[in-house]
């Protein structure tokens, strides 16, 4: 009797034991470094030891930083060493060239009974960032969406009191705002088109005139349009029928922020994320000279460029469901509100941007409602890239260039861009 006993307590013992091991797993989990990074850690290790004490899971965080991140997500989609889990961007373009051996894993099986409430809770654009081929993939927890800046400083002596609302509006205000010495040259520009990136820059134009830049398979081009010819046309109207766009700003040296801020260029139609939240700190001395607004509306919308970096899973992971309670945990409104506040970038969450932090200054309340005009910058090719690329030679770089700059034909040129980007897309997709 005591032998049985004895058995069946060891037994017991081996089976809580596995219990216990089986419960207690460990996930690895990347991420780039966003905002003070310090803090930023320390804010990452915390969420994780408050998981650890609800679930029994352990996350073993590993940074990934800035300088090598593409290149490390382009080497795990393409069957590299990759983690359990991670905060990822260009969702699109990795799982087009993961397939379905490497990279992104779908999560549709836990869409809605995870997250019931998905739809609502977060910003209908942001999630064009999570799906990709009517597959879901996970959270957004970040974004960039992208307003128009203006000097307030200068509106002010031109006597305007309001930004522009639609594209007449802009170029009206651009030329008030476009002031020449008395030699004819100019010392303030009434208009800049955006960041350094003019495969960042121009595109919402072309949204704004109603245009797609490729199918939603990804593999058909779709750029020779009417919506591209207004785009250009605009563009190049910008700079050599009104002059109040420089006509050196693709060069390389030209830089429209340090321009802006030096109070060289008066608009600015999409900055980034990053230039409201930083020069509040870097240029206190501006912060009453400045203000945001939606972006002026073209003939078909207000598109915004947009994007959102998402918590997901990995193809390969033996840790699936560990992961999703992970991610379901960060997604959590407390826990988003921890990652924005922690990283500095808008949230996806409408509620974390209803929250008192976003709302206590007009231009957070402005980068809140810019989401909602939230165009993803994404697209379904892996080589949207290399076609957006900033320099010479890319497609949609050396359309621009020849079209605004060089005044070349823009049928031809369109015609030949198209031809170029659909030759790039076939070649992805080895037809």
């Amino acid at each position: 009797m005591q032998g049985k006993l004895a058995r069946s307590v060891a037994l017991g013992a081996i089976i809580g034991s596995l219990h216990v091991a089986a419960q207690a797993q460990e996930v690895e989990f990347w991420t780039q470094p966003y905002g003070d990074l310090i803090a930023w850690k320390q804010s990452i290790e915390a969420l994780a030891d408050e998981f650890e004490a609800e679930s029994g899971i352990t996350v073993n965080y590993e940074p990934i930083n800035w300088s090598v991140a593409f290149r490390r997500w382009l080497t795990v989609a393409q069957g590299g060493p990759a983690p359990d889990c991670a905060d990822m961007f260009f969702l699109h373009s990795f799982s087009a060239i993961g397939g379905t051996e490497h990279g992104p894993l779908p999560l549709n099986e836990y869409r809605d009974s995870t997250w019931p409430a998905l739809d609502t809770d977060f910003f209908t654009g942001s999630l064009q960032d999570v799906t990709w081929s009517g597959d879901f993939y996970g959270i957004p927890w970040r974004g960039d969406v992208r307003p128009m800046m203006y000097r307030t400083d200068h509106f002010e002596v031109a006597g305007l009191t309001a930004p522009p609302d639609t594209w007449d509006e802009l170029v009206e205000h651009a030329k008030k705002l476009t002031l020449r010495d008395e030699n004819g040259n100019v010392t303030q520009w009434g208009f800049g088109l955006g960041n350094n990136n003019i495969g960042q820059s121009f595109p919402p134009l072309y949204w704004q005139a109603g245009g797609e830049m490729m199918t939603e398979d990804g593999r058909t081009a779709t750029i020779d349009n009417e919506a591209m010819r207004t785009a250009l046309q605009f563009l190049k109207d910008l700079v050599w029928t009104h002059e109040v766009l420089d006509p050196d700003f693709m060069e390389k040296g030209n830089d429209t922020g340090e321009a802006f801020l030096a109070g060289k260029v008066s608009i600015v139609g999409s900055v980034p994320g990053g230039w409201p939240s930083n020069w509040t700190v870097e240029y206190p001395e501006l912060n009453d000279k400045w203000a945001l607004a939606v972006p002026a509306a073209g003939p078909e919308g207000r598109d915004a460029y947009s994007g959102s970096g998402y918590f997901g899973v990995l193809r390969g992971s033996e840790n699936v469901e560990s992961c999703v309670k992970w991610i379901e945990f960060l997604s959590r409104e407390e826990n988003m509100q921890v990652l924005s506040e922690a990283s500095g970038n808008v949230s996806p969450h409408r509620g974390v941007m209803n929250s008192e932090f976003w709302s206590d200054t007009e231009w957070k309340s402005v980068l809140t409602e810019s989401l909602e005009f939230a165009h993803t910058s994404q697209h379904p090719s892996p080589v949207w890239n290399a076609l957006a690329a900033d320099e010479a030679g890319a497609v949609i770089y050396d359309m621009v260039y020849d079209v605004v700059i060089r005044q070349a034909d823009m049928d031809e040129t369109i015609k030949r861009a198209e031809e170029r980007m659909q030759a790039e897309m076939d070649r992805a997709f080895n037809k």
